[in-house]
C-alpha cells in the first residue's frame, strides 16, 4: 500500500511540474496599460520609464539585449518581444538562411521585406531559433508580426507569390504557440482580424493597428469578452492632446481596449543609434505631423538623439506627445515627472 501511495504521489508531482507553467502564465488581462517601442531600445538608465504605470512593454527582439529586458522585468514590467514571423527582412543576420524557394513577393509598403512560406520546415527552423532567442533573453511573450493582415499589405488576401491562405496562418500561429510554451512564454496575434476568432483560445493577447481608423475594432468584441487584452495602436495626425478625444479613442469597439496613440516610427525613450531605419523610417507626412509636437527644435536636433526618435518621451526631448486614452497625464514639475488627473487627455507627456 505504501509503495502504491508513493508511486501515486510521484505521478502527481510530475504532472504538477508540467502543468504549473501554464498556470503561471496568466499575466495578461483586458485593459492593461502598455507601451510599445520598436524603433530604438528603452533607455533603462533613466527610470522611471514613462508611462510608469504601464505593466506591459512591447519591444524589438533583436535590438533589445538581455540586460535591457532584465532591467525592465526588475521594475515589474511584463516584456513582449517583437519580431517579423511572416517575412524575411534583408538586414537581419539570418536573412541568408531563408531558401529562395520559400521566399515570395516584396511587401508593397516595405521594399526590404518579402513574404515567406510559413509552412516550410526550413522557415520554421529559423523561427524556432528566434523564439528560443526570445526565451533565452528572458522575454515573457512574443509578438510575431506579418502573419496575416486585413489591409492592402495582406499577404494572404493579396498576391504573396506563395499561395498562402488563412488556414496556413492559423496553423503557423498554433505551431509558434507550442514553441513559445517550451520557454514558458505566451504569444499574441498581430492584426489578423479574419482569423482572430479561430485563434482566440490559442493566443494570450492581441495587438492591433488602426482598427479605429478603419472602423473595425468591434471585430474584437468576442476576444475581449474572454478577458484577454487587445493592445491597440492608432497613428493620428497630428499627434497631440486633441487626438485623444477623437475617433482613435472613441470609435465603436474601442471600449475595453488598451489604446495608445503613437507616431508611425513606434519610438519612445530610446538612446540614439539603435533605430532600425529600414523597417520603421517615417514618411515625410509623419515627420511633418510629429514636428508639431517639437517646438523646441534644439532638443530635436541635439546630437545625442537619434533622428528617427521623432516622438521621444520626456527622457529624450521636450514638448513630445504620446497619448493612451486614459485620464492620467504626466508633467514636469520642479525637475520631477509627476502623474496627475486631468480631463480625458490620455497619458500626455510634455515639458
Amino acid at each position: 500500500m505504501s509503495e502504491l501511495f508513493f508511486k501515486m504521489l510521484a505521478s502527481l508531482f510530475w504532472a504538477t511540474l508540467f502543468i504549473a507553467p501554464s498556470w503561471a502564465q496568466s499575466q495578461f488581462v483586458k485593459g492593461q496599460k502598455w507601451q510599445i517601442i520598436l524603433t530604438g531600445v528603452p533607455d533603462v538608465s533613466k527610470t522611471p520609464l514613462p508611462p510608469t504605470d504601464a505593466p506591459v512593454w512591447d519591444i524589438d527582439l533583436f535590438d533589445s539585449d538581455t540586460a535591457t529586458i532584465t532591467a525592465l522585468k526588475a521594475t515589474g514590467k511584463i516584456v513582449i518581444c517583437y519580431f517579423s514571423a511572416g517575412t524575411v527582412e534583408d538586414w537581419r543576420a539570418d536573412a541568408k538562411d531563408f531558401p529562395t524557394a520559400d521566399v515570395g513577393k516584396v511587401l508593397p509598403e516595405w521594399p526590404n521585406e518579402k513574404w515567406i512560406r510559413t509552412g516550410s520546415t526550413k522557415v520554421r527552423d529559423i523561427m524556432a531559433k528566434r523564439i528560443k532567442l526570445a526565451g533565452d533573453k528572458g522575454c515573457d511573450a512574443i509578438d510575431p508580426d506579418n502573419i496575416v493582415l486585413t489591409d492592402a499589405s495582406d499577404g494572404y488576401q493579396n498576391d504573396n507569390g506563395l499561395s498562402l491562405k488563412s488556414q496556413d496562418a492559423i496553423d503557423y500561429v498554433k505551431w509558434m504557440a507550442t514553441e513559445a510554451a517550451k520557454y514558458s512564454m505566451e504569444i499574441g496575434l498581430k492584426n489578423s482580424l479574419d482569423i482572430v476568432d479561430a485563434l482566440t483560445s490559442t493566443v494570450d493577447f492581441a495587438v492591433n493597428e488602426q482598427c479605429a481608423q478603419l472602423s473595425e475594432c468591434d471585430r474584437y468584441n468576442a476576444f475581449l469578452a474572454t478577458n484577454k487584452p487587445v493592445f491597440h495602436i492608432e497613428y493620428p495626425t497630428p499627434l497631440n492632446t486633441a487626438a485623444a478625444k477623437g475617433v482613435s479613442c472613441t470609435a465603436a469597439g474601442t471600449t475595453g481596449m488598451s489604446t495608445i496613440l503613437k507616431n508611425m516610427a513606434l519610438d519612445g525613450p530610446a538612446p540614439g543609434g539603435h533605430a532600425d531605419e529600414r523597417r520603421h523610417e517615417p514618411s515625410k507626412a509623419d515627420e511633418d505631423a510629429n514636428s508639431q509636437a517639437h517646438d523646441d527644435q534644439a532638443a530635436y536636433n541635439a546630437p545625442e538623439y537619434d533622428k528617427t526618435d521623432y516622438n521621444a518621451t520626456p527622457n529624450n526631448a521636450s514638448n513630445a506627445y504620446e497619448d493612451d486614452c486614459n485620464t492620467v497625464a504626466a508633467h514636469k514639475h520642479g525637475g520631477t515627472w509627476e502623474w496627475v488627473q486631468i480631463e480625458t487627455l490620455g497619458s500626455v507627456w510634455w515639458e
